[in-house]
């Protein structure tokens, strides 16, 4: 019988395309360049909605494409609109060439979601080693996340030394351009396209019985509804840090690193808040799978909802107090790493084999679409007070759990019995 570990060096190649995925060095930076470049942070909230509005229209066609067509060619693709995006991104000058950067965004993450992991598991299949799902996802979104932490710390000394912040949309181009070769080395059966031509007749009937399956099957809506209310929630509030440590350090003054500017001690402290989260983040990815042994999937996937809504709750009340700001990030992120690798793993479960890819990418258009409503308003609210804002986000994840405990999980377990 085969064993995971003879198959180390197709699970490393996994692995390094989490690596290389995620050394967007802009990132950490991303909100800071908006606002210096004019944008407000209700403008903000519109580039990401329009980033998930494209996501929300792409989702279940790129994942259809993905199983008809070919899951590696999709993902070449995917890397050849954020390679566009990057440049456009270092060349903007108004919000609405922004606006053009953030939808080519929105097509690679749209072409990129949920294709990868659905490969990872078609590996675990095919080699006959589905049962060590979790360990691997976890192991590749944990080498995900060691790639920001590197990235996080690598931006640092390039957002200091570089003429300007927009030189690291040029710099992020590269790894990309790697991650692309690394996917053309994959196995070609992970490619598993099911049509030579396309037919458009053929396209549209597929995207809606996607749409179908994953609404009539009661397991697979259930989990993908929770999952992507959990990422949208996630996603609104994780990159305002930014602003609160830009408000905090100026009104404090602090310069920790005296032989630098003001203007790049805040550049540092970001760096080194994202690393250390990213590097927390990771380690609770990796070992998830462990996690998962020892407690329900289901009380655990819930549990995070009442977590996170006390971070958010906490963090409405001390924004003057940068140690618990640093911790409540670290705990938003040890949460959705923790709960993620579970969840797609219910998810693949739940769902037929050959549709995982489409209910995958219906996973993540749900989430999208929750975001296109949200973003705007959590930017509105933070532009106008910060503490409304997570006062709002908490209470929101607190009537989930609520929701989840007395009638939606209880339900899905039920069904698992």
């Amino acid at each position: 019988m085969a064993k995971l570990k003879d198959f180390k060096f197709q699970v490393f190649k996994f692995e390094m395309y989490g690596f290389l995925k995620n050394l967007m060095f802009f990132e950490p930076y991303l909100i800071i360049y908006l606002t210096i470049s004019g944008l407000n942070l209700f403008q903000v909230g519109l580039l990401i909605s329009i980033r998930e509005i494209i996501i929300y229209i792409f989702e279940i066609p790129s994942g259809v494409i993905a199983d008809m067509y070919g899951k590696k060619a999709e993902l070449i693709m995917c890397f050849v609109f954020y390679i566009i995006s990057f440049f456009l991104f270092f060349i903007a000058t108004s919000f609405w060439i922004f606006a053009l950067a953030m939808m080519l965004f929105g097509l690679g993450d749209a072409f990129r979601s949920g294709t990868h992991k659905a490969m990872i598991m078609s590996f675990l299949d095919h080699n006959d080693i589905a049962a060590s799902k979790t360990k691997v996802y976890g192991q590749t979104r944990a080498m995900s996340l060691i790639g920001s932490m590197v990235m996080s710390l690598v931006a640092i000394v390039f957002v200091i030394y570089l003429p300007e912040i927009k030189y690291l949309f040029l710099l992020s181009i590269i790894p990309y351009l790697l991650d692309m070769l690394l996917i053309a080395s994959y196995p070609n059966y992970l490619n598993e396209k099911r049509e030579t031509r396309f037919n458009f007749k053929d396209f549209l009937k597929q995207n809606v019985e996607s749409i179908k399956y994953t609404f009539k099957d009661k397991k697979v809506r259930r989990l993908v509804l929770d999952e992507a209310l959990y990422q949208a929630g996630y996603k609104s509030i994780k990159d305002y840090v930014q602003p609160i440590i830009i408000a905090l350090s100026v009104t404090a003054g602090l310069v920790a690193f005296t032989s630098f500017s003001e203007e790049d001690n805040l550049k540092i402290y970001i760096g080194i808040i994202y690393a250390i989260i990213y590097l927390i983040s990771s380690l609770a990815s990796r070992y998830s799978y462990k996690v998962a042994k020892k407690v329900n999937h289901f009380n655990l996937a819930n549990i995070m909802w009442l977590l996170s809504a006390g971070v958010a709750l906490v963090l409405s009340f001390y924004l003057d107090n940068l140690f618990i700001i640093f911790a409540s990030f670290v705990f938003i992120y040890v949460f959705i790493n923790l709960r993620k690798p579970v969840m797609i793993e219910e998810i693949g479960n739940a769902s037929d084999k050959t549709k995982r890819a489409s209910v995958l990418s219906i996973e993540a258009q749900f989430s999208s679409l929750l975001l296109v409503v949200f973003a705007p308003i959590i930017g509105a609210l933070a532009d106008y007070n910060m503490k409304l804002m997570f006062i709002v986000v908490g209470s929101m994840m607190t009537f989930i759990f609520l929701f989840n405990h007395f009638w939606n999980f209880k339900i899905l377990k039920k069904q698992y019995e």
